[in-house]
């Protein structure tokens, strides 16, 4: 009985936390600070770790980054039909299709293909 009971509990915070994303997403994100290579925008309950886009970035490269950008900020990828997870601690995990050039491992491709360092972070 205490393994359906445990059960229930996680379904209902996942639940919950998926309600207060999808809440999150009607608002407007909100720049809350900038490091060299990370942004953080907040939406709702929620903040969102997203990779600076530098002007001098290759057009390839640049056109990833902000679809990475759009994907985690929106919740939906211009390149490919990501998959949005939220665990029952509210943790939000984009997944990008294995082929996205958006997906993290893609762009640290991407960047050593270009000569320019990407961290994986991304």
């Amino acid at each position: 009985m205490r393994g359906k009971k445990a059960k229930a509990q996680r379904r209902a915070r996942r639940e919950r936390n998926e309600r207060w994303l999808a809440e999150a997403r009607q608002e407007e994100p909100r720049l809350v600070s900038a490091l060299p290579d990370m942004e953080l925008w907040q939406r709702g309950r929620y903040t969102f770790c997203v990779p600076t886009c530098h002007d001098d970035l290759p057009d390839e490269l640049k056109q990833a980054v902000m679809a990475h950008r759009t994907a985690s900020l929106e919740g939906a990828c211009p390149s490919c039909d990501l998959t949005n997870l939220v665990s029952g601690k509210g943790l939000v995990v984009t997944r990008h299709e294995e082929q996205c050039p958006a997906h993290p491992d893609r762009l640290v491709e991407l960047g050593e293909r270009l000569g320019v360092e990407v961290n994986r972070r991304a």
